[in-house]
């Protein structure tokens, strides 16, 4: 366990030595209640665009996340076989 907690520690302070990456999608500027009709149209279209960007954006970090957390999982794993591969053949 104490290994484990470890590993965990050790990827955790790497995690942290990076700066988080933002998104580059625009938020658009509300108009306000005086705004025209032809103003709030563009401000809904490029307000869509924000969020269609914003999901893009999500989804592509989440699958970063995925792939790290399944490479430090495969990580633990291993280094736990090992552990019990050594400690069975000192017995």
């Amino acid at each position: 366990m104490k290994h484990f907690l470890l590993a965990f520690a050790l990827i955790s302070t790497a995690a942290w030595a990076n700066e988080p990456v933002k998104p580059s999608c625009t938020k658009p500027e509300f108009p306000g209640k005086l705004a025209s009709d032809m103003q709030m149209k563009t401000f809904n279209r490029r307000f869509k665009e924000y969020g269609d960007c914003m999901k893009k954006f999500i989804d592509e970090q989440s699958a970063v996340v995925k792939s790290a957390t399944d490479a430090a999982n495969m990580a633990i794993n291993d280094y736990n076989a090992a552990v019990k591969e050594v400690q069975g053949a000192g017995q």
